[in-house]
């Protein structure tokens, strides 16, 4: 587009110069007088172009305003078109603005944990139904991926679900996940207060710990610094808590309870 007004642009001045060489050869004048002469009678030839070029700037602006002046007696003839329009509008913005988000949080957005591309995900499914995505794995075939598996500094199991959970007189539902020894390992996350599940937490029939979420831990208790020991109830069972995740990790699925599975 810019390109082609700038040939209009010197096409025109072109004629305009060859137009009044020619009168003044008309007069008697040599060619190269006419030519200069004509120059003169132009003036600057760039002044001229900027002056076009500033005229069509206007122009475009004159003609925008003009326009939005018709889409507006337009829209106010058709309020229903208008109505559907603006809600068609509404829903495509809608809907760029979910899936934009769906990208950022999952391709663009930085992990809340180190090294997010050395970590994978493990799952099984029956050969007799490969259309079954089923990503249930036995606690007995993970204990053989650990026990065998040579490719990986660390393998955890975990399983998640909402469960109800009480910290106060009100139990309320949360997402909870059971998780295996190496499981903040595998992610390389520390809390920030408190510490993470010792081998006495593991062992069937122990007294039970959690680990909670910062996000649980700022709007139940507080961020009290002293969190950490105190008792919360899942499924009416009394849990000791052992620490506090940092900011932004809630895996998987914005975890807020962690409790430990042998």
């Amino acid at each position: 587009m810019r390109k082609r007004f700038e040939d209009q642009l010197g096409d025109e001045l072109r004629f305009h110069l060859d137009a009044l060489a020619a009168e003044n050869i008309a007069k008697g004048m040599s060619p190269d007088e006419a030519r200069a002469a004509a120059l003169r009678t132009l003036g600057n030839i760039e002044k001229l172009k900027d002056d076009c070029r500033d005229t069509r700037r206007f122009n475009f602006i004159d003609n925008l305003l003009r326009d939005l002046r018709y889409a507006g007696r337009a829209m106010r003839r058709s309020p229903g078109f208008t109505a559907l329009a603006v809600l068609i509008m509404a829903l495509g913005i809608g809907a760029n603005t979910a899936v934009f988000s769906v990208v950022n949080a999952a391709l663009l957005k930085p992990l809340a944990y180190r090294d997010p591309d050395r970590i994978v995900d493990l799952s099984e499914r029956q050969v007799s139904s490969p259309t079954d995505l089923g990503e249930q794995v036995s606690i007995a075939n993970f204990l053989d991926w650990h026990d065998q598996s040579s490719s990986f500094e660390g393998m955890a199991f975990y399983g998640s679900r909402e469960i109800p959970v009480m910290s106060g007189a009100t139990a309320e539902y949360h997402r909870g996940t059971h998780v295996s020894a190496e499981f903040f390992r595998v992610f390389s996350v520390e809390p920030i207060v408190g510490r993470t599940f010792t081998d006495e937490d593991l062992k069937p029939g122990s007294e039970g710990a959690a680990m909670i979420s910062f996000t649980y831990w700022q709007s139940h208790f507080g961020g009290d610094l002293n969190a950490p020991g105190k008792t919360i109830r899942v499924y009416g069972r009394p849990v000791r808590i052992a620490g506090v995740m940092p900011a932004g990790f809630g895996f998987p699925d914005k975890t807020d309870v962690w409790a430990p599975r042998g």
